[in-house]
């Protein structure tokens, strides 16, 4: 057959239409929302004197909203798919590696009366190369190497061994080699996974047109998401985002943030030098010890048993997801007691830990006793609501839902003298999880 094929031109529904169409799909939308939210101001137990809110984004009414719109033309992709892009860009199974840059300005005095938050700071705010392997193994390293503010950090998941060059302000560096790790607080450290956690926080409601680009000799869609003074966004991204991610495989690859200048902006975070599923080795995820640095051991305590036998351990059966969202069990672990091996933070007693899927994509449920008072420190201080979970052990409890700027969102909640943390990627789905925790058998 000769010739080129010509696609039919694209035909907008009627306003009606999309109207009625809005319409039940929000209506669909509300009978499956797992919980309900009431804004709170949680504040920072850092003691760092000041008190911040912040609205939680239900990213299905952003999807909706962005399906129904008019699009720009028949070959470029709305708002909606590339926040659907970035999701799959978290559950990429290919080895993920690149160069991390930034660069950074004084935002200036904010405008009269406009409080200024942590809008004009970078998330991952020193140059690095990373790798990430779909097993959870990651590292991050200063460039040009050496520990900078305790940023060189790696972690290996066949071993189950983290190490962490911390940089002291006098003194020999540490070396910290870490064992029997917490399974639920392996934070996403790496600068894509926190750039693609933020991005996705300053996209869910907002539906901005897509340009096609080329970044780094790479095919990318560029977005641009503005925010006013007075909605509580506003504090947390500042007057404008731009966002740039890739087409093929959904990674961020550079976030432009303006404090609160709309024209003028503030820092640059850029990925340059990405490539996918290269071969990796066991010296990716170890940090070697530098000479003159003093090794520490540290043993967090946890040991990996059947789920069934962890009542004999830590004297109760813990809650768990019935839904898991699709993600399988890839770690679970108790502790009879576990401290971390900073000062300052307190020792927990009687911990249940599990973590669904890997990578980035993966979703945590971790259980411990304690007072009440430690609820607020499960947060460390980010923005936060009261939320009121609808079914199962932690209806009726004290609950708290934030959307972490480096980690996807975090879900807390207090209920019979245990505390609950849930991280995942977004909100609803830590909602879905809290919803379906029951005791395990």
């Amino acid at each position: 057959m000769t010739g080129r094929y010509s696609p039919p031109p694209h035909r907008e529904l009627p306003p009606d239409r999309r109207r009625q169409l809005k319409r039940y799909l929000l209506s669909e939308v509300a009978q499956q929302t797992p919980g309900r939210v009431t804004r709170r101001v949680l504040t920072s137990p850092r003691g760092r004197g000041r008190t911040v809110v912040a609205a939680v984004a239900v990213i299905v009414l952003a999807v909706v909203a962005g399906a129904i719109g008019t699009r720009g033309g028949a070959d470029t992709a709305s708002a909606a798919e590339v926040r659907a892009k970035l999701v799959k860009g978290l559950h990429l199974d290919q080895t993920i590696s690149g160069e991390y840059s930034v660069r950074t300005r004084d935002p200036g005095p904010p405008p009269p009366g406009v409080r200024l938050g942590s809008n004009a700071t970078p998330q991952a705010p020193l140059p690095s190369k990373f790798v990430i392997d779909p097993d959870g193994s990651y590292s991050s390293v200063t460039i040009p190497g050496g520990a900078v503010n305790g940023r060189d950090l790696a972690y290996d998941a066949t071993t189950g061994i983290e190490t962490w060059l911390i940089s002291v302000s006098s003194g020999r560096p540490i070396y910290l080699r870490s064992s029997n790790l917490d399974p639920a607080f392996f934070t996403r450290y790496a600068p894509e996974a926190q750039l693609a956690a933020w991005a996705q926080g300053a996209l869910t409601d907002r539906d901005p047109p897509v340009q096609e680009v080329t970044f780094a000799g790479r095919a990318a869609w560029k977005l641009t998401a503005t925010f006013r003074p007075g909605e509580t966004l506003y504090e947390i991204y500042g007057a404008r985002v731009d966002v740039v991610v890739d087409r093929e495989t959904g990674l961020v690859l550079e976030i432009v943030q303006y404090a609160h200048d709309a024209d003028r902006w503030t820092s640059i975070a850029s990925v340059r030098n990405l490539k996918i599923g290269e071969p990796t080795s066991t010296g990716d995820f170890t940090l070697p010890k530098p000479p003159g640095a003093v090794e520490r051991p540290h043993d967090y305590g946890f040991r990996r048993v059947p789920v069934a036998a962890a009542a004999t351990t830590i004297g109760y059966r813990p809650p768990l997801p019935t839904n898991t969202l699709g993600r399988t069990l890839s770690d679970f672990a108790v502790a009879k007691t576990s401290k971390f091996p900073f000062p300052g933070i307190p020792v927990r007693r009687a911990i249940a830990s599990a973590r669904y899927g890997r990578g980035a994509a993966a979703i945590t449920v971790s259980t411990y006793r304690g007072p009440l008072s430690d609820l607020t420190s499960l947060f460390g201080g980010e923005y936060s609501e009261t939320v009121h979970p609808t079914h199962g052990p932690l209806v009726g409890g004290v609950a708290y839902i934030s959307t972490s700027r480096l980690g996807g969102a975090a879900f807390a909640a207090f209920a019979d003298g245990l505390l609950v943390r849930i991280t995942a990627p977004s909100t609803k789905e830590a909602l879905a999880i809290a919803n379906s925790l029951r005791a395990t058998p």
